[in-house]
């Protein structure tokens, strides 16, 4: 399936493995907990093993992603959350501004069975009428190897993605069995992806929302 690529984040992976432990009659999985902001790759697995793992860290404050057999897991961080919590707030304030109707998933589960299993950071859907899955997911890469975000996203055929890395927005957009990079958003047209750049790490949110407020009207 040819997929755009993009730079690799200054952060690398960790891997690890999931080791089955039986309690009681009951089995369950352990493996290094990461540090805030890290991912670590736990390593092959089937889709029961995903399932067991979404289940354990959801407890725990971690997300956990499964892609053709691939299972990766990542500890939440401020740096992390204030970047896909700001880049979302961007796409409201300009949704709101300019009267588009619009509905905010945030980080609904999305789920081929067998083939690929996780949440987006963000992601939104635009019209009226409730669709069957958003339009645009937003993802913040802060390290770098791992499941590649634009294959994992391919299979549920998302129409954009919207990657932050390296202090860059890089957007793309879905062509065939494949992604396209672009410099204009196709779902919300109109929308500056440059500005989104320019106050996405500025501090604090709500004066980078006052500020892209003025400049999007």
């Amino acid at each position: 399936m040819p997929v755009a690529t993009l730079p690799a984040p200054k952060t690398s992976l960790r891997r690890a493995r999931a080791v089955p432990r039986r309690s009681g009659g009951h089995v369950s999985l352990s493996f290094p907990r990461p540090s805030p902001g890290q991912t670590i790759m736990v390593g092959l697995g089937d889709w029961d093993t995903y399932l067991m793992l979404d289940r354990l860290c959801e407890k725990q404050g971690m997300r956990v992603r499964f892609h053709r057999g691939i299972i990766e897991v990542m500890s939440i961080s401020f740096p992390h959350e204030s970047l896909k919590g700001q880049i979302g707030q961007f796409v409201r304030t300009y949704c709101n501004e300019h009267e588009l109707d619009y509905n905010a998933w945030g980080s609904t589960t999305q789920r081929v069975e067998g083939v690929m299993g996780g949440e987006p950071d963000d992601s939104f859907s635009f019209g009226a009428d409730l669709k069957k899955q958003p339009d645009l997911f937003i993802e913040v890469a802060l390290s770098s190897g791992g499941i590649d975000k634009l294959e994992f996203w391919c299979e549920v055929k998302a129409q954009e993605v919207w990657i932050w890395q390296n202090g860059r927005l890089h957007a793309f957009v879905l062509k065939g069995d494949g992604y396209q990079p672009v410099t204009k958003s196709k779902v919300l047209p109109g929308i500056d992806l440059k500005l989104i750049e320019e106050l996405a790490e500025v501090k604090p949110h709500s004066k980078a929302i006052r500020e892209f407020q003025k400049r999007c009207r």
